[in-house]
């Protein structure tokens, strides 16, 4: 589906990330694996790749940096080529162990910084290093569209509703040359949110759900998969909800 497809994936060390990157090398691509801070995750996962016999490079940037990124986006296209697909996963959260003890106003800066600028200026930066036909992939959050309280929540929901906002500007803008989506996930379980979330609670969440269960790395991979693949090649600017029916309820 993907073969030798140039394919980035920003925050790739871990969690959804690691996942994302791990699916598009078994499909073929030539996958370059981004981290911020903790390159012994990101390179296990570029390790795996390569062991599992796929392509794998890895790239070291802070995302809120725009010589950063600048430098970041030429080193992929000197990598890989032109790029085929660039997925901003990313992201901060609001409610992690980063955060502890950092009052409001820090949090939201943070959140302002890694999220939307952070997918702001990859997303401008790498237009122009694409190749046509090539597609852009955002996260938001289901979250964002349905309302969340509780002032964590509030501040990912900001975070994550401007970024669905910007996936659709960007898709108007880069049109025709380059698809532009976002997905939207719920609860996810990924290893930290396995650890941070009491089972009581996760059962709790799991009734919520229509599809009584929750989401799993690999949902948000089979959507990246389908939206970045020339079977969604008249699909932009929409916002996917992968979250077992949660914004019906």
């Amino acid at each position: 589906m993907f073969q030798n497809k140039a394919v980035v994936v920003t925050g790739a060390g871990r969690g959804i990330g690691h996942v994302l990157a791990l699916g598009f090398a078994a499909h073929g691509a030539n996958v370059l694996v981004h981290y911020a801070h903790s390159r012994e995750g990101a390179q296990a996962v570029a390790e795996q790749i390569i062991a599992q016999g796929g392509h794998a490079a890895l790239a070291q940037a802070d995302l809120r940096d725009p010589a950063e990124v600048a430098r970041f986006v030429k080193d992929a296209y000197a990598a890989l080529g032109p790029i085929d697909v660039w997925i901003n996963n990313a992201g901060a959260s609001a409610n992690s162990k980063e955060t502890a003890g950092m009052d409001e106003i820090a949090i939201f800066e943070r959140m302002v910084e890694v999220d939307i600028r952070g997918t702001w200026l990859c997303c401008r930066t790498v237009e122009r290093y694409m190749r046509d036909g090539g597609c852009i992939l955002t996260t938001g959050w289901d979250g964002a569209l349905v309302g969340a309280p509780g002032l964590p929540n509030q501040l990912y929901a900001i975070s994550k509703g401007a970024i669905m906002s910007l996936t659709r500007a960007l898709a108007a803008e880069f049109a025709p040359r380059i698809r532009v989506n976002c997905i939207a996930p719920e609860t996810i379980l990924t290893d930290r949110n396995m650890e941070r979330i009491p089972e009581m609670q996760r059962q709790a969440l799991i009734e919520a759900h229509p599809i009584r269960r929750l989401g799993t790395p690999q949902d948000i991979a089979r959507a990246a998969l389908f939206l970045a693949s020339d079977e969604a090649g008249w699909i932009t600017g929409i916002v996917l909800d992968v979250a077992g029916g949660a914004t019906m309820v």
